[in-house]
């Protein structure tokens, strides 16, 4: 059998898991297994006896959609495409209506029963390991695809109403073991430089001290829990840790500041290291990324969060200094900092330096509080609506500000009427983080 993985060509950081797993399961069989992110006018031309195609967030819905129609084609019988992955698994019936594919060949949940495609067996392909092999087939460098990649738990006891993990796998329970996990990889295709648990909730394990001691033999001495359970880890000779942390759900704001800061807290009592990442929610039926939480208010703030993890690359790293300048010294900085102009969040010291950041600031301060709403309300428009509105005599001054775009040449405030460059309405803001 001919089998062609395929993974949409959207941005990932995590290689295709799922997809490595089942050109394990084919290799075993004797098949022949190739694997192509987006699209190769070379395979298009060969013949396939099935064809997989994973799916990953519902923000890319479209492109997904587009990848399966294309290969839809390139197979002599439509029941030889099977369509998995997250996003599959989360809106099957959306997949179904946008490309006519039968129900049956969505591959929902975990993939434990090879019935579902057709196959005689009892291969659980979830437990397979991964094949590495297939990446080197492609040019796309994952950000993190030269690590290990392993579970000890699927599911989650929790059942958060904001969470996908109850749909994507319901029921929690323990897989394979870790040092087995590692042993086949570095068997396989060699050592990895990072070990990246996969878990949802690694700390349902029965036994969590168990588990740490595994990780210390396989070689791993550090990595996982919260305030009393970061200092248990500590007691542990762990001593680097990262974590989610979600906002623009039911949280507000300053919520988002205080749980970065008892990370920092928390750095600064034990001398330890734990790496943040922002996770902005947005709800598992949605195909955009314009959710705004019921109590975040303004998009202006949410932008001002994207902006600022821009410069951070998406990490909120260990240390006080780090941590007040991106965020603020207290919630006043803070949220003063989400009311700044984008361009001066990214571009913090140049703006600051010829001081325009000053003027922003003191226009700012001199506005009442109920100017303020008003004027995140007004920020919160896209440029375009943002250059078509009038302009309220009361913000003549400061809006000018919200349309600075950053060009390298201004070197004075007292030059900013001159050179000053302004957002297009054509420019795009990145609102993935």
């Amino acid at each position: 059998m001919r089998v062609l993985l395929v993974e949409p060509n959207y941005k990932n950081k995590y290689p295709p898991m799922g997809l490595m797993k089942i050109s394990t399961y084919h290799k075993m069989l004797g098949d022949e297994v190739h694997f192509v992110k987006g699209y190769d006018p070379a395979l298009d031309q060969e013949v396939w006896d099935r064809i997989y195609v994973t799916t990953l967030f519902t923000f890319d819905f479209a492109i997904s959609v587009e990848t399966i129609n294309h290969y839809l084609g390139l197979v002599d019988n439509i029941n030889s495409l099977f369509v998995g992955g997250i996003m599959a698994s989360l809106m099957p019936d959306r997949i179904v209506e946008a490309t006519g594919i039968d129900r049956s060949h969505i591959l929902t949940g975990l993939f434990t029963d090879t019935s579902v495609v057709g196959d005689d067996n009892n291969i659980n392909i979830d437990q397979l390991p991964l094949d590495y092999d297939i990446l080197e087939e492609i040019s796309y460098r994952y950000p993190a695809g030269d690590n290990y990649f392993a579970y000890t738990t699927r599911g989650c006891p929790n059942h958060c109403p904001f969470c996908a993990v109850p749909t994507l796998e319901p029921v929690f329970c323990i897989t394979n073991n870790i040092i087995d996990q590692i042993t086949t990889i570095n068997k396989r295709y060699g050592p990895k430089q990072n070990l990246l648990l996969l878990d949802n909730n690694v700390l349902n394990v029965p036994d969590l001290k168990a588990l740490v001691d595994d990780l210390c033999e396989a070689g791993f001495q550090r990595g996982a829990k919260y305030c009393n359970a970061v200092r248990t880890a500590f007691r542990h000779g762990i001593k680097e840790i990262s974590n989610y942390i979600l906002f623009n759900y039911m949280d507000k704001p300053e919520d988002l500041y205080e749980r970065l800061r008892i990370n920092i807290e928390l750095n600064e009592e034990m001398g330890i290291k734990i790496f943040s990442f922002p996770m902005r929610f947005s709800p598992i039926d949605r195909t955009d990324r314009d959710y705004i939480g019921v109590n975040w208010k303004y998009r202006k703030y949410l932008r001002a969060i994207s902006a600022i993890l821009h410069v951070t690359k998406g990490v909120v790293a260990a240390g006080t200094s780090f941590f007040e300048a991106a965020f603020g010294k207290n919630q006043e900085e803070y949220f003063e900092i989400l009311a700044m102009p984008r361009e001066m969040i990214i571009h913090r010291n140049y703006y600051k330096n010829n001081g325009t950041t000053e003027r922003w600031r003191e226009l700012y301060r001199a506005l009442t509080e109920d100017q303020k709403d008003r004027l995140m309300q007004i920020v919160s428009h896209t440029v375009g609506e943002l250059r078509s509105s009038p302009c309220p005599d009361e913000f003549k001054e400061i809006l000018p500000f919200y349309l600075l775009k950053y060009n390298g040449e201004i070197s004075s405030i007292e030059e900013t009427g001159k050179q000053m460059s302004l957002l297009e309405d054509g420019d795009v803001f990145d609102e993935e983080l």
